[in-house]
């Protein structure tokens, strides 16, 4: 009996590189096997004290939890009016939508922006999920591609601009950037600014590691270096899930000075209806006051990426660009194909009883053949597990090497 078919969007849906693997590894853990998770960005950092205390308080006197507004709880979006107001940024309450995470964040931003067919153009390695937001849109990311040798930072202006069509509609732009880690200068912001206003293009400036630089390194948001102009252009998308170590909570906002995309913005919101109001709630006190502990988690990953990425050049004898901030990371393995690899050290791959588990490189670009000598790694464990991490990486490369002669 024929069955009906699903949507060419739900054919064309890309995996996630750093979830799709997860089957072979619950297989690998039912084996007795330990597996150092180093991709995802799921770091083990406890929560905050000041979270864990509002949570408590809630579920003692919460009786009932009734639907919020379709745009956040007015206390959310003040808490988020205040965090910005601390970066020097003002905001009014009508510019914030609370989301349930960047993630809804970027599916409602690509619905707003691009009509199917159109495109958006991405600067590669970027954050895998686009490609399934663009999907969802059914729009097209046509890619700007950037060089390790440089830090993965911004090409040439006339690079960029040669990229947009009249099919183009917006920029996607991650700073601080995962996967690379790269942090933007305050000049490579104003120029892809300045870029989506001069050929009238939304600028979609992904900001959920604001603040997370290595180094000395500043962070520069869109809305700093903008004109009043310029700001009419700009999406902001924010999270309070790497700034305030609460992945789970899946609190996120959608941020703009353009009346006409927060108003779109609401419309969908509305269709699913409100996002949870518990963790909103429990998220306000830390977030209108948390640049003291951004700085101090920020320290914490430099330590920690040292830790990771000393140890593994140490063991494979390689270079590693060091990352300027996030907690990401891309590297290049001497192997013939890093998907190859993150599932055969799931599946063959031991020492003492433990396997490290990566997010194989290709995922992370739309130009086919890139990337598939590369992994990206989060680096989110203590100290002595990324060692640990990074000792049996190396091992593995060697064991997988072997295994190809």
């Amino acid at each position: 009996m024929e069955k009906p078919s699903i949507s060419q969007r739900a054919k064309n849906a890309p995996p996630s590189p750093v979830r799709k693997l997860l089957p072979l590894a619950d297989r690998t853990k039912k084996r007795g096997i330990k597996i150092y998770h180093i991709n995802i960005g799921d770091p083990d950092f406890e929560v905050p004290e000041k979270i864990l205390h509002t949570f408590k308080d809630l579920a003692r006197t919460t009786k009932r939890i009734p639907y919020a507004s379709s745009k956040g709880l007015k206390s959310t979006i003040q808490a988020w009016q205040k965090y910005y107001s601390c970066l020097g940024i003002n905001l009014t309450e009508n510019e914030i939508l609370i989301t349930a995470g960047a993630g809804e964040a970027l599916v409602i931003v690509s619905a707003i922006v691009a009509d199917p067919g159109d495109e958006l153009i991405v600067f590669e390695p970027f954050y895998a999920n686009y490609a399934a937001f663009a999907n969802q849109a059914s729009a097209k990311l046509v890619p700007v591609s950037l060089d390790k040798k440089n830090n993965y930072h911004l090409p040439n202006r006339l690079d960029i601009i040669s990229k947009i069509t009249p099919r183009t509609r917006a920029i996607y732009f991650t700073n601080p950037n995962n996967p690379t880690g790269t942090v933007f200068t305050k000049e490579e912001v104003q120029t892809v600014v300045q870029i989506a206003k001069e050929y009238n293009l939304f600028l979609v400036s992904d900001e959920a590691y604001h603040g997370m630089s290595f180094d000395g390194k500043k962070c520069v948001s869109a809305l700093h270096v903008a004109t009043k102009a310029e700001k009419q252009n700009i999406i902001i998308v924010d999270s309070v899930s790497k700034k305030l170590n609460v992945c789970g909570a899946r609190i996120g906002a959608i941020i703009s000075k353009n009346q006409s995309v927060c108003d779109a913005a609401f419309r969908f919101a509305q269709g699913r209806l409100s996002v949870a109001s518990l963790e909103q709630q429990m998220v306000i006190p830390m977030l209108t006051d948390c640049l003291g502990y951004i700085s101090w988690l920020t320290k914490e990953y430099q330590k920690r990426r040292d830790a990771f990425i000393i140890s593994l050049e140490k063991e494979l004898g390689i270079y590693i660009n060091r990352p300027e901030g996030a907690f990401y990371t891309m590297v290049k393995l001497p192997v013939d194909d890093t998907e190859k690899f993150a599932k055969w050290l799931l599946t063959d791959f031991q020492d003492k009883n433990e396997t490290v588990m990566v997010a194989p490189g290709a995922g992370f670009y739309a130009t086919k053949g890139l990337g598939l000598d590369e992994i990206r790694v989060a680096y989110v464990l203590n100290e002595k597990d990324l060692a640990r991490a990074a000792q049996l990486l190396g091992l593995a490369v060697k064991r997988y090497n072997s295994t190809k002669k």
